[in-house]
């Protein structure tokens, strides 16, 4: 008997039918740990793989062929290629192969993604010319998201800065997980296609030193926006965060043309009165 009254009570806490979150006193009950895994970057010194970026781009046939081409300019280099059953890597660069044409493409920053089945983060790398490591860290699979430390090098491979980037922020990483689950809003994994699907962040505090400094957006306040597929296949929300509460301040509903443009005069509603 008391073994029963213990499994319905954890029924009541836990929602058992699944269909909607239960509120106690006005907190959404939740789990205590984060949901999905969170890779580990490092501080180490790391150089590009040009030779493998390169064999792997020539077993490609169409690019191959493209490369072929006595035409162009330069040389791009480019494959996605499986680690592991986990881990998928992504390699980049090119080759100018006129000398005089470097003012018009600019040297080569050569670009390593790691993208993990299990994990909403990957690890991106920019190298410089040489194939140093230029800067390293966590970054969202889609959106403007810099999670954590990012390491930041000089041509020489010596450790020259680092920014943490989640020191400004008082709603979490670990909460936004929570609020995603709570409200059903499906997490972006691995390398797949997202759609519009995206998590972003951003902090008037963090710019420009930050490895968020090439975004646009400009804010006056900590926030955080997540924009998911509603129910129709061209159904879209956005809902905004406060950074540092986590209090909605706005939600859009939207839909996308079968041209894939955004359809003017979407619902919105504002919480931020």
């Amino acid at each position: 008997m008391k073994t029963m009254l213990i499994i319905f009570l954890s029924c009541i806490i836990m929602n058992c039918d699944g269909q909607k979150p239960i509120w106690k006193s006005d907190t959404l009950i939740t789990k205590s740990k984060e949901m999905y895994y969170i890779p580990n970057v490092n501080s180490n010194l790391e150089t590009f793989d040009f030779q493998k970026t390169k064999e792997e781009t020539l077993k490609i046939p169409s690019k191959a062929a493209g490369l072929q081409n006595p035409d162009s300019k330069i040389s791009s280099y480019s494959y996605t290629g499986k680690l592991d059953d986990n881990r998928t890597i992504y390699r980049s660069y090119y080759e100018i192969r006129d000398k005089k044409n470097i003012k018009e493409f600019g040297e080569s920053y050569p670009l390593e993604i790691i993208y993990y089945n299990n994990s909403p983060f990957i690890i991106q790398k920019t190298f410089f010319p040489n194939g140093n490591i230029k800067e390293k860290g966590l970054k969202i699979v889609q959106g403007n998201l810099y999670k954590g430390t990012w390491f930041y090098f000089d041509e020489k491979g010596k450790l020259i800065n680092t920014i943490d980037n989640d020191k400004l922020f008082g709603f979490s990483w670990e909460q936004i997980e929570k609020f995603m689950e709570e409200n059903k809003i499906e997490m972006l994994l691995g390398n797949g296609n997202h759609g519009h699907n995206s998590i972003n962040r951003w902090s008037p505090f963090l710019y420009p030193q930050s490895s968020e400094k090439n975004s646009t957006q400009k804010v006056d306040r900590n926030l955080w926006s997540i924009t998911y597929k509603g129910e129709g296949w061209n159904q879209y929300f956005e809902v905004v965060l406060d950074g540092d509460t986590g209090k909605i301040l706005k939600r859009t509903k939207y839909w996308v043309s079968e041209e894939g443009e955004d359809v003017p005069e979407p619902i919105i509603e504002d919480f931020s009165k």
